[in-house]
């Protein structure tokens, strides 16, 4: 595949919600980005590949195996590269009874911390070894502030959080040309939000003002801008936690 003004851009994560979302407007951006895709419905990714397949690449992969790595190498090889890796993939669900069960928060913490660390880990060798670029965590407002009903998922994103600020870090110290930007966003409506919340937005303007924050290569940006008053008061107010 060859680009000669174009982007390359990865999303892992790719094929439903803000994955797929991002990768419609990158290819709409500029009709020479090449655009790679990852995720575990290989059906998805071939419609998308027959929609666009001069300009999409992707590879069946799920974040929670050994081989994710590997996998990926071989998309950015086809690829010729890429400046942009967006880590989308995410789980996330609800305890609603008074028990903890593992079906519900295993599968946060082997994607959300597992996979996000294979990941971004390769990303940032890949990066280091390639002349820089640009990884992007889809986090949450949840890694700012815990939900009970949600705590592998609170957990995982906070971890998220937290391990991008760390290698953002140690790039700056070490003079790395590698960019970390952090998405944190609110309620937006996908398949992942089974509940009624409050502010919540549209896909479609969620993902708009996400695509401008990496474009914008913030190194934070919290989604969408209104829940940056209630991020502040979060600080204001202690748990209320008993020990």
């Amino acid at each position: 595949m060859t680009n000669t003004e174009g982007r390359r851009i990865v999303i892992i994560g790719g094929t439903s919600g803000i994955g797929r979302a991002l990768a419609n407007m990158y290819l709409n951006e500029n009709p020479a980005n090449i655009i790679g895709i990852t995720g575990r419905r290989t059906e998805a990714l071939e419609e998308m590949y027959s929609q666009n397949p001069n300009r999409v690449a992707y590879r069946t992969m799920d974040v929670q195996r050994e081989d994710c790595q590997q996998i990926l190498g071989d998309l950015l090889s086809e690829m010729g590269g890429a400046d942009i890796i967006i880590y989308s993939a995410g789980v996330g669900t609800q305890n609603i009874g008074p028990e903890l069960h593992a079906e519900t928060e295993m599968p946060a913490v082997h994607t959300n911390v597992v996979g996000f660390t294979r990941i971004i880990m390769f990303a940032y060798n890949y990066f280091r070894a390639n002349g820089g670029g640009q990884f992007v965590t889809i986090a949450s407002m949840a890694g700012l502030r815990p939900l009970r009903h949600s705590p592998a998922y609170s957990a995982t994103k906070r971890y998220e959080i937290h391990y991008t600020s760390c290698l953002a870090q140690l790039a700056h110290k070490n003079g790395e040309p590698i960019k970390f930007t952090t998405i944190m966003p609110g309620f937006i409506r996908t398949d992942l939000l089974k509940h009624k919340y409050p502010i919540v937005i549209s896909l479609e303007k969620g993902s708009r003002l996400i695509y401008k924050a990496i474009n914008k290569r913030k190194r934070r940006a919290i989604i969408p801008g209104r829940w940056r008053i209630i991020a502040f008061v979060w600080r204001l107010i202690p748990f209320w936690e008993k020990f």
